[in-house]
C-alpha cells in the first residue's frame, strides 16, 4: 500500500507541475513588457559601452519592447542584433518577475589602442578581436609604429593584457612603439627615459627586472638620469645616461 501511495503522490505532483507550467505559460502569453533593464558589469569602463549605447542599437532597428505583449517580443532576435555589434562579447535576454525585459551585456574588454604607421586605428580586446574607436574614447596604453593587426593579436596581446591588468604598469606605461618585432620600445609617464624591451619574449621577467631597477636605482638617483633603459639582454639592465651638454 505504501508503494502505491508513493506512486500516486508522485503522479499528483507531476500533474500539478505540468498544469502550473501550462497555466503560467498561458498567462505569460498575455503579459505586457513593463520596461527595459540593461545590466552591464561594473568592471567595464563607464565611458565604453553604456545603457544608452545599447538602447541606441534597439532604436536604430525600430525595436521598442516596452508596452508590447511578451509573446510578440523575439528575444533571440534582440540577442543576435546586439551581438552583431563588435563591441559586445556576450548578450542574453530574460524577463524578470515584474515583467521587465532584462538585457544582460558583457562588452568586449579593450586593453590596447593601436594606431599603426599605416593609419589603422582600433582597439584590441582582451580576446584578441579588434573593434573600431569611432564611438568611444577609452584611456589605454597606445601601440604605434610598425604594427599589423596580426602582429598586435599574436605578439602584443599578452603584453597589453599584462600592462592593463597591473596597477603599477597601467599607470606607468603609456605607449608601446614597434620599430620591428625584435625592437620594441616603451614610453613611460614618469621619467624621460625610453625603455628598450627588445622582443616581447620573456617580457614578464623583463618587467620584474625593470621594477627592481626602479625601486633600487631610479628612486635613489632620480627618474631623469638615464636616456635609455635596455632590457634586451638576459638578466641585465643596461642604461645610457642623459648627456649634460653644459659639462662638456
Amino acid at each position: 500500500m505504501k508503494i502505491v501511495f508513493k506512486i500516486f503522490l508522485l503522479l499528483a505532483v507531476v500533474v500539478y507541475l505540468v498544469v502550473a507550467v501550462l497555466k503560467f505559460g498561458a498567462q505569460a502569453e498575455d503579459r505586457i513588457c513593463e520596461g527595459l533593464y540593461i545590466e552591464i558589469p561594473d568592471s567595464i569602463p563607464s565611458d565604453f559601452v553604456t545603457e544608452d549605447y545599447i538602447r541606441s542599437i534597439l532604436t536604430a532597428n525600430h525595436i521598442s519592447p516596452e508596452g508590447m505583449k511578451i509573446s510578440a517580443i523575439n528575444l533571440e532576435q534582440i540577442e543576435k542584433l546586439i551581438l552583431d555589434d563588435s563591441h559586445i562579447e556576450h548578450a542574453s535576454c530574460y524577463y524578470t518577475a515584474s515583467s521587465k525585459l532584462c538585457i544582460r551585456i558583457v562588452p568586449q574588454q579593450p586593453v590596447l589602442h593601436v594606431i599603426s604607421q599605416k593609419g589603422e586605428d582600433y582597439y584590441l580586446a582582451s580576446n584578441g578581436l579588434t573593434m573600431p574607436t569611432s564611438n568611444f574614447n577609452v584611456d589605454l596604453c597606445v601601440a604605434t609604429g610598425n604594427v599589423t593587426k596580426q602582429f598586435a593579436s599574436e605578439h602584443l596581446l599578452e603584453l597589453a593584457r599584462y600592462i592593463h591588468d597591473n596597477a603599477f604598469w597601467s599607470e606607468q606605461i603609456e605607449q608601446i612603439h614597434v620599430v620591428s618585432p625584435e625592437q620594441i620600445e616603451l614610453y613611460p609617464r614618469v621619467g624621460q627615459h625610453i625603455i628598450e624591451l627588445g622582443s616581447v619574449e620573456g617580457f614578464r621577467e623583463k618587467f620584474d627586472r625593470l621594477r627592481l631597477f626602479y625601486r633600487e636605482g631610479l628612486e635613489r638617483v632620480g627618474w631623469n638620469k638615464y636616456r635609455t633603459i635596455s632590457l634586451a639582454y638576459d638578466g641585465q639592465v643596461v642604461c645610457t645616461k642623459v648627456t649634460n651638454h653644459k659639462n662638456k
